[in-house]
Protein backbone atom coordinates (compact mmCIF):
# COMPACT_ATOMS: atom_id res chain seq x y z
CA UNK A 1 0.00 0.00 0.00
CA UNK A 2 1.46 3.39 -1.00
CA UNK A 3 0.43 7.03 -1.17
CA UNK A 4 0.33 8.80 -4.49
CA UNK A 5 0.46 12.53 -5.18
CA UNK A 6 -2.54 14.07 -6.91
CA UNK A 7 -2.83 16.88 -9.40
CA UNK A 8 -5.58 18.30 -7.18
CA UNK A 9 -4.48 20.41 -4.23
CA UNK A 10 -5.13 18.75 -0.86
CA UNK A 11 -6.11 15.42 -2.42
CA UNK A 12 -4.14 12.19 -2.08
CA UNK A 13 -4.60 8.61 -3.22
CA UNK A 14 -3.75 5.42 -1.33
CA UNK A 15 -3.22 2.40 -3.54
CA UNK A 16 -4.31 -0.88 -1.93
CA UNK A 17 -4.25 -4.48 -3.11
CA UNK A 18 -7.79 -4.41 -4.45
CA UNK A 19 -8.57 -0.75 -5.07
CA UNK A 20 -7.37 2.82 -4.73
CA UNK A 21 -8.83 4.99 -1.97
CA UNK A 22 -8.94 8.78 -2.09
CA UNK A 23 -8.50 11.23 0.78
CA UNK A 24 -8.42 14.95 1.50
CA UNK A 25 -6.15 17.17 3.57
CA UNK A 26 -6.88 20.74 4.75
CA UNK A 27 -6.76 23.06 7.77
CA UNK A 28 -10.10 23.93 9.32
CA UNK A 29 -10.72 27.69 8.86
CA UNK A 30 -12.19 28.20 12.34
CA UNK A 31 -10.40 25.73 14.61
CA UNK A 32 -7.02 25.61 12.90
CA UNK A 33 -7.11 21.82 13.20
CA UNK A 34 -5.60 19.79 10.39
CA UNK A 35 -8.12 17.46 8.78
CA UNK A 36 -6.70 14.49 6.94
CA UNK A 37 -8.97 11.57 6.13
CA UNK A 38 -9.93 8.90 3.61
CA UNK A 39 -13.31 9.43 1.93
CA UNK A 40 -15.38 6.27 1.94
CA UNK A 41 -17.01 5.52 -1.38
CA UNK A 42 -15.07 8.24 -3.24
CA UNK A 43 -14.42 7.08 -6.80
CA UNK A 44 -11.92 9.61 -8.16
CA UNK A 45 -9.51 12.44 -7.39
CA UNK A 46 -11.89 14.93 -8.98
CA UNK A 47 -14.72 13.81 -6.71
CA UNK A 48 -12.44 14.06 -3.66
CA UNK A 49 -11.43 17.58 -4.68
CA UNK A 50 -15.07 18.59 -4.98
CA UNK A 51 -15.87 17.19 -1.53
CA UNK A 52 -12.84 19.01 -0.08
CA UNK A 53 -14.01 22.32 -1.56
CA UNK A 54 -17.50 21.86 -0.14
CA UNK A 55 -16.21 20.98 3.31
CA UNK A 56 -13.88 24.00 3.40
CA UNK A 57 -16.68 26.29 2.21
CA UNK A 58 -19.03 24.97 4.88
CA UNK A 59 -16.35 25.37 7.55
CA UNK A 60 -15.48 28.91 6.41
CA UNK A 61 -18.98 30.29 6.86
CA UNK A 62 -18.34 31.25 10.48
CA UNK A 63 -15.05 32.96 9.64
CA UNK A 64 -16.68 35.05 6.91
CA UNK A 65 -19.48 36.12 9.24
CA UNK A 66 -16.97 37.25 11.87
CA UNK A 67 -14.84 39.11 9.29
CA UNK A 68 -17.82 41.14 8.06
CA UNK A 69 -19.37 41.66 11.47
CA UNK A 70 -22.33 39.45 10.73
CA UNK A 71 -24.19 37.58 13.44
CA UNK A 72 -22.60 34.23 14.18
CA UNK A 73 -25.21 31.58 14.85
CA UNK A 74 -24.41 30.07 18.22
CA UNK A 75 -21.25 28.70 19.82
CA UNK A 76 -18.64 26.95 17.69
CA UNK A 77 -18.37 23.41 19.00
CA UNK A 78 -16.56 20.53 17.36
CA UNK A 79 -18.69 17.46 16.78
CA UNK A 80 -15.90 15.37 18.37
CA UNK A 81 -16.11 17.40 21.57
CA UNK A 82 -19.88 17.12 21.68
CA UNK A 83 -19.69 13.34 21.28
CA UNK A 84 -17.27 13.18 24.23
CA UNK A 85 -19.58 15.36 26.33
CA UNK A 86 -22.59 13.24 25.39
CA UNK A 87 -20.86 9.99 26.31
CA UNK A 88 -19.42 11.29 29.59
CA UNK A 89 -22.46 13.24 30.77
CA UNK A 90 -25.48 11.42 29.42
CA UNK A 91 -24.70 7.99 27.99
CA UNK A 92 -22.75 6.78 31.04
CA UNK A 93 -25.94 6.87 33.07
CA UNK A 94 -27.61 4.62 30.51
CA UNK A 95 -27.22 0.87 30.60
CA UNK A 96 -26.53 0.86 26.82
CA UNK A 97 -23.35 2.92 27.24
CA UNK A 98 -21.09 0.39 25.53
CA UNK A 99 -23.37 0.24 22.51
CA UNK A 100 -23.56 4.04 22.33
CA UNK A 101 -19.77 4.30 22.59
CA UNK A 102 -19.30 1.84 19.73
CA UNK A 103 -21.75 3.68 17.46
CA UNK A 104 -20.30 7.05 18.43
CA UNK A 105 -16.87 5.87 17.24
CA UNK A 106 -18.33 5.41 13.75
CA UNK A 107 -19.80 8.92 13.80
CA UNK A 108 -16.50 10.36 15.03
CA UNK A 109 -14.59 8.84 12.14
CA UNK A 110 -17.08 10.17 9.63
CA UNK A 111 -17.33 13.72 10.99
CA UNK A 112 -13.94 14.24 12.61
CA UNK A 113 -12.74 17.85 12.68
CA UNK A 114 -16.15 19.22 11.74
CA UNK A 115 -18.03 21.82 13.71
CA UNK A 116 -21.61 21.04 14.67
CA UNK A 117 -22.68 23.70 12.17
CA UNK A 118 -20.63 22.06 9.39
CA UNK A 119 -22.75 18.93 9.34
CA UNK A 120 -25.69 19.26 6.97
CA UNK A 121 -28.41 16.83 5.88
CA UNK A 122 -26.55 16.43 2.58
CA UNK A 123 -23.34 15.45 4.40
CA UNK A 124 -25.33 12.96 6.48
CA UNK A 125 -26.95 11.48 3.35
CA UNK A 126 -23.46 10.85 1.96
CA UNK A 127 -22.43 9.18 5.23
CA UNK A 128 -25.59 7.06 5.15
CA UNK A 129 -24.99 5.87 1.60
CA UNK A 130 -21.35 5.09 2.31
CA UNK A 131 -22.06 3.06 5.47
CA UNK A 132 -24.89 1.14 3.80
CA UNK A 133 -22.39 -0.40 1.39
CA UNK A 134 -20.83 -2.41 4.22
CA UNK A 135 -23.48 -2.53 6.95
CA UNK A 136 -27.15 -3.32 7.23
CA UNK A 137 -29.69 -0.55 6.74
CA UNK A 138 -30.98 -1.11 10.26
CA UNK A 139 -27.48 -0.54 11.68
CA UNK A 140 -27.08 2.67 9.68
CA UNK A 141 -30.44 3.90 10.98
CA UNK A 142 -29.15 3.38 14.51
CA UNK A 143 -26.11 5.54 13.74
CA UNK A 144 -28.45 8.29 12.53
CA UNK A 145 -30.59 7.98 15.65
CA UNK A 146 -27.55 8.40 17.89
CA UNK A 147 -26.39 11.41 15.88
CA UNK A 148 -29.83 12.95 16.34
CA UNK A 149 -29.70 12.33 20.10
CA UNK A 150 -26.30 14.04 20.32
CA UNK A 151 -27.67 17.12 18.56
CA UNK A 152 -30.78 17.20 20.72
CA UNK A 153 -28.64 17.18 23.87
CA UNK A 154 -26.34 19.85 22.41
CA UNK A 155 -29.37 22.10 21.83
CA UNK A 156 -30.78 21.32 25.28
CA UNK A 157 -27.45 22.10 26.98
CA UNK A 158 -26.92 25.34 25.06
CA UNK A 159 -23.90 24.03 23.16
CA UNK A 160 -25.47 24.44 19.74
CA UNK A 161 -28.00 26.81 18.21
CA UNK A 162 -29.58 25.61 15.04
CA UNK A 163 -31.57 22.78 13.53
CA UNK A 164 -30.82 19.12 14.04
CA UNK A 165 -29.54 17.95 10.63
CA UNK A 166 -30.02 14.29 11.52
CA UNK A 167 -33.78 14.81 11.75
CA UNK A 168 -33.92 16.06 8.15
CA UNK A 169 -31.82 13.14 6.89
CA UNK A 170 -34.10 10.32 5.78
CA UNK A 171 -33.99 6.87 7.32
CA UNK A 172 -33.88 3.60 5.45
CA UNK A 173 -37.24 1.87 5.33
CA UNK A 174 -36.96 -1.50 7.03
CA UNK A 175 -39.42 -4.22 6.17
CA UNK A 176 -41.07 -5.80 9.18
CA UNK A 177 -39.89 -9.34 9.70
CA UNK A 178 -42.01 -12.44 10.04
CA UNK A 179 -44.45 -12.69 12.88
CA UNK A 180 -42.70 -13.74 16.09
CA UNK A 181 -42.29 -17.45 16.68
CA UNK A 182 -42.55 -19.06 20.08
CA UNK A 183 -41.78 -22.28 21.91
CA UNK A 184 -44.17 -24.81 23.38
CA UNK A 185 -44.09 -25.58 27.12
CA UNK A 186 -42.64 -28.99 26.23
CA UNK A 187 -39.78 -27.38 24.29
CA UNK A 188 -38.96 -25.02 27.16
CA UNK A 189 -38.95 -27.98 29.57
CA UNK A 190 -36.63 -29.89 27.25
CA UNK A 191 -34.20 -26.97 27.13
CA UNK A 192 -34.27 -26.58 30.92
CA UNK A 193 -33.43 -30.27 31.36
CA UNK A 194 -30.18 -29.65 29.44
CA UNK A 195 -29.04 -26.82 31.77
CA UNK A 196 -27.08 -28.17 34.73
CA UNK A 197 -26.72 -24.96 36.73
CA UNK A 198 -29.82 -24.72 38.95
CA UNK A 199 -29.81 -20.90 39.06
CA UNK A 200 -29.62 -20.57 35.27
CA UNK A 201 -32.31 -23.22 34.93
CA UNK A 202 -34.51 -21.22 37.33
CA UNK A 203 -33.89 -18.06 35.28
CA UNK A 204 -35.25 -19.78 32.17
CA UNK A 205 -38.41 -20.83 34.00
CA UNK A 206 -38.76 -17.35 35.48
CA UNK A 207 -38.55 -15.81 32.01
CA UNK A 208 -41.16 -18.28 30.74
CA UNK A 209 -43.55 -17.16 33.50
CA UNK A 210 -42.88 -13.41 33.37
CA UNK A 211 -41.57 -12.48 29.91
CA UNK A 212 -38.86 -10.39 31.56
CA UNK A 213 -35.79 -9.45 29.52
CA UNK A 214 -32.54 -11.14 30.54
CA UNK A 215 -31.07 -7.83 31.76
CA UNK A 216 -34.10 -7.31 34.00
CA UNK A 217 -33.75 -10.79 35.48
CA UNK A 218 -30.02 -10.54 36.18
CA UNK A 219 -30.51 -7.14 37.91
CA UNK A 220 -33.44 -8.21 40.09
CA UNK A 221 -32.59 -7.55 43.75
CA UNK A 222 -34.21 -8.95 46.89
CA UNK A 223 -35.13 -5.43 47.99
CA UNK A 224 -37.25 -5.06 44.84
CA UNK A 225 -39.40 -8.14 45.55
CA UNK A 226 -42.62 -8.00 47.59
CA UNK A 227 -43.78 -11.58 48.21
CA UNK A 228 -46.82 -10.51 50.26
CA UNK A 229 -48.22 -8.33 47.50
CA UNK A 230 -47.05 -10.71 44.77
CA UNK A 231 -45.02 -8.24 42.71
CA UNK A 232 -41.52 -7.00 41.93
CA UNK A 233 -39.93 -3.79 40.66
CA UNK A 234 -38.09 -3.68 37.34
CA UNK A 235 -35.47 -0.99 37.94
CA UNK A 236 -33.93 0.95 35.03
CA UNK A 237 -35.36 -1.28 32.28
CA UNK A 238 -34.82 -0.95 28.53
CA UNK A 239 -37.49 1.75 28.15
CA UNK A 240 -35.97 3.74 31.03
CA UNK A 241 -39.06 3.71 33.27
CA UNK A 242 -38.86 1.67 36.48
CA UNK A 243 -42.16 -0.08 37.13
CA UNK A 244 -43.87 -2.46 39.56
CA UNK A 245 -45.02 -5.69 37.90
CA UNK A 246 -47.35 -8.39 39.24
CA UNK A 247 -46.01 -11.96 39.23
CA UNK A 248 -47.84 -15.28 39.09
CA UNK A 249 -47.54 -17.85 41.88
CA UNK A 250 -44.93 -19.91 40.05
CA UNK A 251 -42.64 -16.91 39.50
CA UNK A 252 -42.90 -16.00 43.19
CA UNK A 253 -42.05 -19.60 44.14
CA UNK A 254 -38.98 -19.55 41.87
CA UNK A 255 -37.76 -16.41 43.66
CA UNK A 256 -38.36 -17.82 47.16
CA UNK A 257 -36.50 -21.01 46.22
CA UNK A 258 -33.29 -19.05 45.53
CA UNK A 259 -30.64 -18.94 48.24
CA UNK A 260 -29.75 -15.47 49.49
CA UNK A 261 -26.09 -15.05 48.59
CA UNK A 262 -26.03 -11.29 48.06
CA UNK A 263 -28.12 -8.40 46.78
CA UNK A 264 -29.27 -10.16 43.62
CA UNK A 265 -31.92 -12.89 43.45
CA UNK A 266 -30.27 -14.75 40.56
CA UNK A 267 -26.50 -14.69 40.97
CA UNK A 268 -23.26 -16.68 41.07
CA UNK A 269 -22.36 -18.84 44.06
CA UNK A 270 -20.26 -15.95 45.46
CA UNK A 271 -23.23 -13.58 45.32
CA UNK A 272 -21.96 -11.60 42.34
CA UNK A 273 -24.43 -10.63 39.61
CA UNK A 274 -24.25 -12.19 36.17
CA UNK A 275 -22.30 -9.76 33.98
CA UNK A 276 -23.41 -11.22 30.67
CA UNK A 277 -26.59 -12.74 29.29
CA UNK A 278 -27.21 -16.47 29.05
CA UNK A 279 -27.50 -16.55 25.28
CA UNK A 280 -24.77 -19.15 24.74
CA UNK A 281 -25.95 -21.33 27.64
CA UNK A 282 -29.51 -21.27 26.35
CA UNK A 283 -28.46 -21.83 22.74
CA UNK A 284 -26.27 -24.86 23.55
CA UNK A 285 -29.00 -26.36 25.74
CA UNK A 286 -31.50 -25.96 22.89
CA UNK A 287 -29.11 -27.68 20.49
CA UNK A 288 -28.74 -30.64 22.87
CA UNK A 289 -32.52 -30.78 23.30
CA UNK A 290 -32.93 -30.55 19.49
CA UNK A 291 -35.14 -27.46 19.79
CA UNK A 292 -34.91 -24.91 16.96
CA UNK A 293 -34.27 -21.28 17.93
CA UNK A 294 -34.57 -18.31 15.52
CA UNK A 295 -31.25 -16.70 14.53
CA UNK A 296 -29.93 -14.01 16.91
CA UNK A 297 -32.98 -14.32 19.17
CA UNK A 298 -31.95 -17.15 21.47
CA UNK A 299 -32.99 -15.91 24.90
CA UNK A 300 -35.53 -13.38 23.64
CA UNK A 301 -37.74 -16.16 22.33
CA UNK A 302 -38.82 -16.76 25.94
CA UNK A 303 -40.31 -13.27 25.98
CA UNK A 304 -42.07 -14.01 22.70
CA UNK A 305 -43.34 -17.31 24.09
CA UNK A 306 -44.70 -15.65 27.21
CA UNK A 307 -46.47 -12.92 25.21
CA UNK A 308 -48.01 -15.37 22.75
CA UNK A 309 -49.21 -17.74 25.48
CA UNK A 310 -50.62 -14.85 27.52
CA UNK A 311 -52.85 -13.88 24.61
CA UNK A 312 -53.76 -17.46 23.74
CA UNK A 313 -55.14 -18.08 27.24
CA UNK A 314 -57.38 -15.00 27.00
CA UNK A 315 -55.19 -12.09 28.13
CA UNK A 316 -55.89 -8.67 26.61
CA UNK A 317 -53.44 -6.42 24.77
CA UNK A 318 -53.45 -3.61 27.38
CA UNK A 319 -52.57 -5.98 30.22
CA UNK A 320 -49.88 -7.52 28.04
CA UNK A 321 -48.41 -4.06 27.40
CA UNK A 322 -48.33 -3.27 31.13
CA UNK A 323 -46.88 -6.60 32.25
CA UNK A 324 -44.38 -6.62 29.38
CA UNK A 325 -43.38 -3.04 30.24
CA UNK A 326 -43.76 -1.70 26.68
CA UNK A 327 -44.22 2.04 26.24
CA UNK A 328 -46.66 1.73 23.35
CA UNK A 329 -48.84 -0.83 21.61
CA UNK A 330 -46.66 -1.59 18.58
CA UNK A 331 -45.02 -4.74 19.98
CA UNK A 332 -48.08 -6.04 21.92
CA UNK A 333 -50.19 -5.66 18.76
CA UNK A 334 -47.52 -7.52 16.79
CA UNK A 335 -47.79 -10.44 19.20
CA UNK A 336 -51.58 -10.16 19.23
CA UNK A 337 -51.74 -10.39 15.45
CA UNK A 338 -49.63 -13.56 15.52
CA UNK A 339 -51.82 -15.02 18.25
CA UNK A 340 -55.03 -14.19 16.39
CA UNK A 341 -53.91 -16.36 13.49
CA UNK A 342 -54.22 -19.40 15.77
CA UNK A 343 -57.62 -18.19 16.96
CA UNK A 344 -58.81 -17.57 13.40
CA UNK A 345 -57.85 -21.10 12.37
CA UNK A 346 -59.65 -22.47 15.42
CA UNK A 347 -62.86 -20.62 14.47
CA UNK A 348 -62.55 -21.65 10.84
CA UNK A 349 -62.31 -25.29 11.88
CA UNK A 350 -65.67 -25.00 13.65
CA UNK A 351 -67.43 -24.48 10.34
CA UNK A 352 -69.70 -27.41 9.41
CA UNK A 353 -68.26 -30.24 7.38
CA UNK A 354 -70.64 -31.08 4.55
CA UNK A 355 -69.25 -34.59 4.27
CA UNK A 356 -69.32 -35.35 7.95
CA UNK A 357 -72.72 -33.92 8.96
CA UNK A 358 -76.25 -34.42 7.72
CA UNK A 359 -77.91 -31.57 5.85
CA UNK A 360 -80.69 -31.46 8.46
CA UNK A 361 -78.14 -30.90 11.22
CA UNK A 362 -76.59 -28.00 9.26
CA UNK A 363 -80.01 -26.44 8.60
CA UNK A 364 -80.96 -26.86 12.26
CA UNK A 365 -77.73 -25.20 13.36
CA UNK A 366 -78.31 -22.36 10.92
CA UNK A 367 -81.87 -21.79 12.22
CA UNK A 368 -80.66 -21.69 15.78
CA UNK A 369 -78.10 -19.02 15.00
CA UNK A 370 -80.51 -16.79 13.04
Amino acid sequence: MGKKRSRYNGVFAVKGKLKTSYGIDYVHPQTGQRIRKILKGCQSEAQAAEIRSIEIADAARGVIKKAYGLKVSGPTVLFDDMVTLYLDTWAKTNRDYRTAKHRAAVLRRAFTGKLMSDITPWVIEKFKASEAKEKSKNTVNKYLSLGSQIYEKAIEWGKYEGENPFIKASRFKIKKGKKPGSLSPEEVTAIMSEIRNSVKRAMVEFAFNTGWRISEITRLKWENVDQERGCAWIVNPKNGESVEIELNDRALKIISDQERRGDFVFCHMNGEAFKTGLRDVFKRAAERAKVYLPPRKAWHILRRTWASMFLQVGGDVETLRVLGNWKDYSMPMWYADASRAERRREVLNRLPDLNGRKKAEIVKSKNLTN
